[in-house]
């Protein structure tokens, strides 16, 4: 039998140039067997937009970059990104940021293993006035 959960992430992006944490936090992550991610994704306003998906380890005390979505210019269409991500897909090694200094590159996901906690951290550029509405769901399957 699989259990499926679902948890969404949604926050706004900083509305200057800098780059930022959102707030909300998915928790019970960490004996999930494979993870669906559907994103809802908007380009800020005067300026491109990189979203990111973190995941902690220790209790959300320090924060990995594991996805990075497409990079998103200004003034950006919605659209929508998704992937599914098993345990057991590991790529090979990859830069990544940490907290709020994300350094994966765009349209990737690091995969393997996360943590028990995700958040959602953003990267405004230059000219940037105002920030996006971003939605994040998580949707989880653990096999029981």
């Amino acid at each position: 039998t699989m259990n499926t959960t679902r948890q969404v992430l949604s926050y706004t992006s900083t509305a200057a140039a800098s780059s930022a944490a959102g707030t909300s936090r998915a928790y019970g992550l960490a004996d999930l067997d494979s993870r669906t991610v559907v994103a809802s994704l908007v380009g800020a306003t005067g300026g491109t937009l990189d979203v990111y998906l973190q995941t902690s380890h220790d209790g959300g005390t320090t924060w990995y970059d594991w996805a990075h979505f497409v990079q998103l210019t200004a003034g950006n269409a919605a659209i929508k990104q998704a992937f599914h991500q098993g345990r057991d897909n590991n790529a090979g090694v990859t830069t990544i940021g940490t907290a709020a200094t994300p350094a994966l590159a765009a349209s990737t996901v690091v995969g393997g293993g996360w943590g028990d906690m995700m958040r959602l951290a953003f990267t405004a550029g230059v000219s940037t006035s105002a920030g996006a509405a971003i939605s994040v769901q998580l949707i989880g399957n653990r096999n029981s």
